[in-house]
């Protein structure tokens, strides 16, 4: 049987399943390189944890132009631009629009990092909004599970904190580690602190995760606009649905529990401001071959977050990850593009 701290269960899963496994450096010499940025990283994360809220993000904000212009002509950088554009609700951009949606779609990048280190004190600060025009929260099950399926618009993490914290429900999710240990390390206290359990990729997570939401009846709590394969599959933007990942996952875990997949997401509506979103659940038919039912279910989210994205794509945290045809990643006479 589960835990139970006070009125909420604590996942019968110790939190170290959680944390990501450690990045081995390949040698010396780049552990010394990276020691001090790490270090800085982690120290700059603990001094803005004792600010007021409104300062993480208004730094992140500062500093993003300056980070914008140290990558400017990397592979990466030059896909968001191309990105945005061609997803823009108002592209294609005219050369100062392009260049101002770009500016913004960088600084809200750069406040979701700072955004890390008040993100458990925002609903208490009275900066966090939630947004329930369907009556979806009431109608929620309190006998059973619910899968939230979730996009990383906004400070995404607000996600995993407001279902647990804010709509009181018991929850579980995944996530996808970041290419640094000391990033890792940060988001395993953070997680710790406001108390989800969200489990790295891998077997033994997906049997954690299973186990939890159809046998124990813990709410899921997944993104579906993951990377897989070094790709963004969802939305679609018109390209194949997805046959696995997270989207499928969510949707076969809808299937199996009977529950309802709930969309939802998170908008930053002004320095240290935020609107949670919850929207009606996905109704697809669930009855005949599961094959087709987990098709439609899929269907179902990428019709919901496909206009959604396009509508916020300044705020939408994997343009970089997005792998669009017809991106040419060094254009002629570019030698210095990495």
């Amino acid at each position: 049987m589960s835990a139970v701290r006070g009125r909420r269960r604590i996942p019968p899963v110790a939190f170290g399943e959680t944390r990501a496994p450690e990045i081995p450096a390949p040698s010396l010499a780049r552990r010394l390189r990276a020691w001090p940025r790490d270090l800085l990283k982690q120290a700059l994360h603990e001094i803005l944890r004792r600010l007021p809220v409104g300062f993480a993000p208004r730094l992140g904000r500062l500093l993003a132009p300056l980070v914008q212009r140290m990558n400017g002509s990397r592979i990466f950088a030059r896909r968001i631009a191309w990105n945005l554009d061609r997803l823009h609700a108002a592209g294609p951009l005219s050369g100062t629009a392009h260049a101002e949606a770009l500016a913004r779609w960088w600084k809200g990048a750069g406040a979701v990092f700072a955004e890390y280190a008040t993100l458990e004190r925002l609903g208490a600060a009275g900066r966090l909004e939630i947004d329930d025009p369907e009556g979806s929260i009431a109608a929620l099950p309190r006998d059973g599970p619910a899968v939230f399926a979730c996009v990383h618009l906004g400070p995404f993490e607000l996600c995993f904190e407001t279902i647990l914290n804010r709509l009181g429900r018991e929850a579980v999710g995944t996530w996808q580690p970041e290419p640094s240990n000391a990033s890792n390390a940060i988001l395993a206290r953070l997680r710790a602190r406001y108390g989800i359990f969200a489990f790295p990729p891998g077997q033994r997570s997906a049997r954690h995760l299973h186990r939890l939401v159809v046998t124990e009846g813990f709410d899921a709590i997944l993104f579906v606009d993951e990377v897989r394969d070094r790709q963004v599959h969802l939305p679609a933007f018109g390209r194949d649905l997805p046959a696995r990942g997270n989207a499928v996952t969510a949707v076969k875990l809808a299937l199996k529990t009977g529950a309802p997949l709930v969309p939802v997401h998170v908008l930053r509506t002004g320095t240290a401001q935020y609107r949670f979103v919850v929207g009606a659940p996905l109704v697809f038919d669930r009855e005949g071959l599961e094959s087709l039912a987990v098709s439609g279910g899929v269907v179902a989210l990428d019709r919901y977050f496909d206009p959604l994205v396009r509508a916020h794509v300044e705020q939408w945290y994997m343009l970089p990850e997005l792998r669009l045809p017809g991106f040419v990643a060094r254009p002629p006479g570019d030698a210095a593009a990495q």
